[in-house]
């Protein structure tokens, strides 16, 4: 049996390597992601698609055409909370979803060789603290132990919220997105803001609006994994494609910060 499987991995391995999709075939797929702006990542409020859209946007474009689905993707705006639902009921077929202590059925995810959730073939990101300028923390501030007590802003819907919660810090999650938090932390309502970058040099546009009234501690607060994952119906109609749309990601991780430099100079 275990021959078997293992044989039967390997054809999947190669499969993925090679996708065997004919020149002019299409396979539709419909990604989902939030529908706020969340500047340099995601661009743009609401159901419509911006042009640029964000960085993470071009990734999941580039990806979807390097796997081999053979045409761009079909983007779905829909709020933060229902995007993993829209996945496990097949309104969508792939979305960016972060770490968290279930996964439905529903959706698929990469897996090694031991049948685990694949830790490497994910986005990894940072989950930073802004802070008032005025408070004058000291650079080797701890953001998770500081914190303890005090009320940190953070955007509706995050998927590393539990974890934050869990780890013992109070949340307010009346913000809908990173901008009117930092309003919040400005009029004194919050003690810092959560965000998440993948190199924190990514929110120094953000910051620079603010004009030094607002920093980034240096620390991280976390650091988290985001997968790409598809509806299970799909990944097992398209498995060769799914397969390696996760494999080019692992292999192009330098990639965001490349799209990233078109966004430089966009509000």
């Amino acid at each position: 049996m275990m021959t078997l499987r293992a044989g039967i991995f390997t054809m999947l391995l190669a499969a993925a390597t090679a996708v065997p999709v004919q020149a002019g075939t299409c396979i539709p797929v419909r990604v989902g992601y939030m529908d706020q702006h969340r500047p340099p990542y995601w661009l743009g409020e609401g159901d419509k698609v911006p042009d640029p859209p964000g960085a993470a946007v071009d990734l999941i474009h580039d990806a979807v055409v390097g796997a081999g689905f053979g045409c761009a993707p079909i983007w779905v705006r829909l709020p933060v909370a229902r995007l993993k639902l829209a996945l496990a009921n097949g309104d969508i077929d792939l979305a960016p979803l972060g770490e968290l202590s279930f996964y439905p059925a529903e959706i698929a995810l990469p897996r090694d060789k031991a049948g685990n959730i694949d830790l490497e073939r994910a986005l990894h990101n940072k989950v930073l603290v802004l802070v008032r300028a005025s408070d004058k923390l000291p650079a080797s501030t701890n953001p998770m132990q500081f914190f303890k007590g005090k009320i940190l802003g953070i955007p509706q819907g995050n998927g590393y919220a539990t974890r934050l919660r869990e780890a013992g810090l109070t949340l307010d999650e009346g913000g809908r997105d990173l901008e009117r938090n930092i309003e919040k932390l400005k009029l004194g309502r919050v003690d810092g803001v959560v965000v998440a970058a993948v190199a924190p040099k990514h929110l120094q546009q953000t910051l620079d609006k603010h004009k030094g009234t607002v920093l980034q501690l240096q620390q991280p607060l976390l650091n988290i994994r985001v997968w790409l994952a598809f509806n299970d119906n799909f990944y097992r109609a398209h498995t060769p494609q799914s397969e390696a749309l996760w494999t080019w990601l692992d292999k192009n991780r330098s990639r965001l910060g490349y799209v990233m430099q078109k966004y430089r100079k966009t509000d």
